[in-house]
């Protein structure tokens, strides 16, 4: 019986779901609404990582060692990640229930108003320790909105999209995050070479890191004054029937295996991906001792590659499937990713161009899996639930990895520098290897109004 319900879903979905036309002005809409969306998103994560490293002294005392000012720059970073779960939660069961648009106009105006305020924040020579608090705390705040945007103009984008297409589609809006990246790169390139930075009374230490912190807060406000307009409602999410709980149902629910599975292998991209593309720019400047100009160069460069392995991803994923893209990804990471973090790291290579070619070689294959992280979390949820899966799988998994900074700190203590990393990324890997080969195929799926969605694989 369950086999047979299992085949009449997949015969309903490869038909096309005859019936349900899709307007495609609104289709285009809310593709791009969603890009535009992430990509105001993934600049305001980002700033810290590149226009904050050179004026972060601005914000700690002189007399710090080079460990606690590599910790105070994690945890400024982590902060983000650890609000962003809160807000998934919050935002995501209010997406289901209230709609998808509204919401992503809310959490853009919530993250744009703080990263306004952080342009303005007094540095440590003026209120002391206040000034970290205010940083890390702005970020935490930050973190909470940024978790509402994607939990909700995500959904709405794939609800429009062709089955065939989501592949595709879900490579191009990851790749949000690298034109985020190479946007704040190239801003503070510009400003690096109007306002040098130095030591504290630099003008980029100064001032000149506040006006990528004001071109972020400005990318948000100029997306809600134009999608106001033009960002429609999700017709899949109004047709649906409205979950009276949708947290309580994807967490002890029907939804509960799609979850814990989800989080399995949202732990471990994570781990992976946030880790490195934290550490990695670290370790350039203060490992191998590479200049920051030079940094932001390799950065920028590093991410037009990873844009196109995001898409490759998601294409690769469309044809062979989600589930063998993705356990077959768990051990090249585990191994080839682990492997190439070794080498740049080691005395294997030599010179700038060198090192920075292995760092690129590093990111890419580690974080290139996550082209099809969004598309097949969201694939996992019925349409009354979506919303609050995508944020509970695709975010609450981030509450362990954020910590990694503290994990490295642990495993200092007995490893070498050069290595500590390297169990993180194993562990990664293997989570990537279980969540995959736990769940079901999903390539196929057509998203429905009504009813759990159903595979051959369960």
């Amino acid at each position: 019986m369950h086999k047979e319900l299992c085949m009449t879903a997949i015969t309903n979905s490869e038909s096309g779901h005859v019936g349900r036309r899709v307007d495609p002005s609104k289709r285009r809409k809310a593709i791009v609404g969603a890009y535009q969306g992430l990509l105001v998103d993934f600049i305001d994560i980002y700033l810290p990582v590149i226009a904050l490293v050179p004026a972060i002294i601005y914000f700690q005392p002189a007399d710090l060692s080079p460990a606690m000012k590599s910790t105070i720059y994690f945890v400024t970073f982590a902060a983000t990640l650890l609000g962003r779960p809160i807000g998934a939660l919050l935002f995501g069961s209010m997406a289901d229930r209230i709609g998808r648009r509204r919401i992503t106009m809310i959490s853009v105006a919530g993250f744009s108003v703080c990263t306004l305020l952080i342009a303005f924040l007094p540095g440590y020579q003026t209120v002391g320790m206040w000034s970290i608090v205010l940083l890390v705390g702005l970020r935490f705040i930050d973190g909470i909105f940024l978790g509402g945007e994607y939990t909700a103009a995500v959904p709405l984008a794939y609800e429009y999209c062709d089955r065939e297409k989501r592949g595709l589609v879900g490579g191009i809006l990851a790749g949000a995050y690298c034109a985020a990246f190479v946007i704040i790169s190239l801003v503070t390139l510009v400003m690096l070479r109007v306002a040098p930075a130095g030591g504290l009374d630099s003008p980029y230490v100064q001032w000149g890191w506040r006006i990528a912190f004001l071109f972020g807060a400005a990318c948000g406000f100029a997306f809600l004054v134009y999608r106001r307009k033009h960002l429609p409602e999700s017709d899949l999410w109004e047709e649906s029937a409205k979950a009276k709980s949708p947290l309580r149902q994807v967490m002890f629910g029907s939804e509960k295996r799609s979850f814990w599975q989800v989080f399995v292998l949202m732990t471990g991209l994570w781990l992976t991906s946030s880790m490195v593309a934290s550490v990695v720019p670290d370790k350039l400047k203060n490992f191998h001792k590479i200049d920051a100009t030079t940094v932001t160069w390799a950065l920028l460069v590093t991410n037009v590659v990873l844009y196109a392995g995001f898409v490759a991803a998601g294409v690769t994923s469309q044809r062979v499937g989600r589930r063998k893209f993705l356990t077959v990804m768990g051990f090249v990471i585990a191994v080839v990713g682990s492997a190439a973090y070794y080498i740049f790291m080691s005395d294997l290579i030599e010179g700038t161009l060198g090192i920075i070619a292995a760092s690129i070689v590093v990111q890419v294959v580690i974080s290139s899996v996550f082209g099809v992280a969004t598309v097949y979390v969201n694939e996992r949820f019925g349409t009354s639930v979506r919303s609050s899966g995508f944020a509970m799988g695709y975010s609450l998994s981030l509450l362990i990895p954020s910590f990694y900074s503290f994990y490295l700190l642990g495993l200092a203590t007995f490893l070498p520098e050069t290595v500590t990393a390297i169990p993180l990324i194993v562990v990664g890997g293997a989570l990537i290897v279980i969540g995959a080969l736990w769940g079901p195929e999903t390539k196929d799926l057509e998203f429905r109004p009504t009813g759990r969605v159903e595979y051959a694989a369960e």
